[in-house]
């Protein structure tokens, strides 16, 4: 009967042990989801991102090509010299 005393420590400590294993797996498992929501969130933000990006380099490559082709209008070359005009 001398073991009786170890058996129950040995009991109570696997008890306890459970216990603690449950309680962590439930934090665990909620951080997963929020870490899931937050990976699902910065990749939504990401994606957005890149839309803009290359929504914008579109336009600039757009006007570069447009300009290259089309000669710059200058108001100035139709009115000769502005500082007659002034009196």
């Amino acid at each position: 009967m001398s073991y009786l005393p170890a058996l129950i420590l040995v009991v109570v400590g696997l008890l306890v042990l459970v216990v603690v294993l449950v309680r962590m797996w439930r934090h665990v498992r909620e951080f997963n989801q929020a870490a899931d929501a937050y990976r699902t969130n910065v990749g939504y933000e990401t994606g957005t991102l890149r839309a803009r990006l290359a929504a914008l380099q579109v336009a600039i490559r757009d006007t570069r090509a447009r300009v290259k082709h089309a000669p710059a209008a200058v108001p100035s070359n139709s009115r000769g010299r502005q500082e007659e005009d002034r009196g």
